[in-house]
């Protein structure tokens, strides 16, 4: 392969690992807002509001991220809804990661000692206000550890939206395999680049956040 062939299978690649990047950072601001309010759904004692966080988390958990994609991209438009290959993918990803981001946010709000629960009942706070200033800040700091592997999850999972027509950095290093029969070294960097985004990106940053979060907090052990 001579050297400007090699240059624009080099750029491709780039270009596919920006994709991903940004499909990955916008998908992770849906998965982490839906997550949240689905999750607080999830938790709430009004029976109108919690079964169905119950029935979307068991949907998307239950069923393919692929195919949830297809319907999306595919199925929608014969009902006459017709999406971008690019909402499809951030919202698609997003959604089905919310399900189990909402389980997270679920098992960590009932994870908090009850003694918060009851202390803010003896202040006299609303449900809402002891939710907003006790339970959902001490909930957050214990659920971003799992938070992060979720986020690497998601990561992963971007490599699907090549089958809605969107190149992401696993089909350029396909392709770039393709062209040069060098499978190794292709799919090699295609291993490197993913292992840099996940641990050199998504677990800085949560473990910034968790630092960040956690300033001024004491935890009180019982001696």
């Amino acid at each position: 392969m001579n050297e400007f062939a090699l240059s624009l299978t080099f750029s491709a690649l780039a270009r596919g690992l920006l994709v991903t990047a940004a499909v990955t950072m916008a998908a992770s601001l849906v998965a982490v807002t839906m997550g949240l309010v689905v999750g607080l759904c999830r938790v709430s004692p009004r029976r109108s509001v919690r079964w169905p966080a119950i029935v979307y988390i068991e949907f998307f958990r239950g069923t393919s991220l692929l195919v949830q994609l297809y319907w999306w991209f595919f199925v929608l438009p014969i009902f006459g809804v017709a999406l971008s290959p690019w909402t499809v993918a951030i919202f698609g990803i997003g959604v089905c990661v919310s399900s189990y981001g909402a389980e997270l946010v679920r098992a960590a709000i009932r994870a908090v000692d009850r003694g918060q629960y009851e202390a803010s009942i003896a202040l006299n706070f609303s449900r809402a206000t002891m939710m907003r200033r006790i339970i959902v800040p001490q909930a957050i700091r214990a659920m971003l550890p799992a938070w992060g592997t979720l986020l690497i999850e998601l990561l992963k999972g971007t490599s699907l939206v090549f089958f809605i027509t969107i190149s992401e950095f696993t089909s350029s290093a396909k392709s770039a395999a393709d062209a040069t029969g060098n499978y190794l070294f292709f799919f090699a960097i295609a291993l490197l680049g993913y292992y840099i985004v996940a641990r050199g990106l998504i677990t800085p940053f949560v473990r910034w956040l968790e630092s960040h979060l956690s300033r001024g907090f004491v935890r009180i052990t019982a001696p």
